[in-house]
């Protein structure tokens, strides 16, 4: 796997980030998302430090990931009983017939 690296702006700082070649763009589109995060919380008028500002952005990416993994759970759940039901469904008539 080639680790390739990249130049990435966070809070107008500059990193020089490794990542495999397959994962460039899925990175990118993280400091992007990242960087909008960290506009939304300056923009939102409170005068707040740097490291305050980017923990805020961080809780609220993290927040943000852990509603869609439970959403899937739910949904995940929600395909497994029709199916179960489906079978049960199934099994009986079967066994009526």
């Amino acid at each position: 796997m080639n680790i390739e690296q990249i130049n990435v702006s966070i809070l107008n700082r500059q990193f020089t980030i490794g990542t495999p070649e397959s994962e460039r763009d899925t990175l990118l589109q993280a400091v992007d998302l990242l960087n909008q995060k960290i506009l939304a919380i300056q923009s939102a008028g409170r005068n707040m430090e740097t490291d305050k500002i980017v923990i805020m952005a961080a809780l609220n990416l993290t927040h943000d990931l852990l509603k869609l993994m439970n959403e899937n759970k739910v949904l995940a759940e929600s395909e497994i009983e029709r199916r179960i039901t489906s079978l049960i469904e199934m099994c009986d008539k079967a066994l009526t017939s």
